[in-house]
């Protein structure tokens, strides 16, 4: 028992390391001097803010009440596509993959991997913590300003108007601004220009249609939608510059500009052997022990040996 007691307790350990050494590396960046303004500055929020109330006001003036009458002489068919497009676009599809990888990648023993190895998965989990913080963090924050406002879904439309608000409802019905699903969406959009720019059409695409198809079965108003893809795009671009300040996921350019931190992911996607290398260090990381990449290093190129991987290292910056 007492020897099962000691390997829980080592394996229990390594979490408290990892997160330890997380800390760590933010505490040695946020103490070096900046040359980057904060992604939004106090001018920017209230350009932002001017900007989007006009436009959420000219499109809910002109469509909100357009839009119900569009919905419910829609064909069933396209209804059923409608509800089938809106069922992706909720929060879950991207947290529950992110929050696992996040798990999983905390609970490892990395020091016993080598650096390059370590560097990459370091990577994927800044940016998988990045996504559930991205989309959990203005979920939740919408989910509470809409019991604020407490404006009426569609249906309410012919008893109360495109207008109507009851503050603190706490009903479904008067939950509609601002739509939580293009939150998401917004979110998304944000996600294939910060982190994978080739994907970033049909990352856009995607959040468009799913955010439009909740206009489509009648649970939000354009003005809804508008509002909730600009919040979710503004916040993943905010908490992208946070994620940089602490350089972790993301860095600042010459410019200013936010990019995804990746040089270590693509050195190790660069051959299949590298690939094998790269999850043969996850299960040595998950297991404790140097086990699989022993096994396998015969197959590599020689640069995931210690001594190279020092000096093939991504900048950690």
């Amino acid at each position: 028992m007492s020897v099962w007691r000691f390997r829980l307790s080592k394996r229990l350990s390594w979490p408290r390391e990892n997160c330890a050494a997380i800390a760590e590396r933010i505490r040695r960046v946020e103490q070096r001097p900046s040359i980057h303004a904060p992604v939004f500055q106090l001018s920017d929020i209230l350009a932002l803010v001017i900007i989007s109330v006009g436009l959420i006001l000219i499109v809910g003036l002109a469509f909100d009440g357009l839009s119900v009458q569009r919905a419910r002489a829609l064909p069933r068919a396209v209804y059923f596509v409608g509800d089938w497009l809106s069922y992706f676009g909720k929060s879950q599809w991207e947290l529950v993959p992110a929050g696992v990888v996040v798990l999983v990648l905390i609970s490892g023993r990395w020091k016993i991997v080598p650096p390059l190895v370590r560097a990459a998965w370091a990577e994927i989990g800044a940016l998988a913590a990045y996504i559930f913080l991205a989309i959990a963090g203005s979920g939740i924050i919408v989910n509470i300003v809409k019991q604020f406002i407490g404006r009426g879904r569609p249906p309410t439309f012919d008893e109360y108007g495109a207008l109507v608000l009851r503050p603190f409802e706490f009903a479904y019905s008067f939950q509609s601004f601002p739509s939580g699903h293009a939150t998401t969406a917004g979110a998304l959009i944000a996600l294939g220009f910060l982190v994978v720019p080739r994907w970033r059409l049909g990352l856009l695409l995607l959040g468009l249609v799913i955010a439009g198809s909740r206009v489509v079965v009648a649970a939000h108003y354009p003005s809804d939608i508008l509002a909730g893809l600009i919040f979710g795009y503004a916040f993943s671009l905010w908490l992208a510059g946070r994620f940089a300040a602490a350089g972790w996921g993301f860095a600042r350019g010459s410019t200013g500009s936010i990019t995804a931190r990746t040089a270590a992911i693509r050195i190790s996607f660069g051959s299949p052997a590298r690939v094998a290398i790269l999850f043969a260090g996850l299960l040595d990381a998950l297991v404790g022990r140097r086990i699989w990449i022993a096994a396998l290093k015969s197959i590599g190129d020689g640069s995931y040996d210690d001594a190279r991987s020092r000096r093939h290292r991504p900048d950690e910056q």
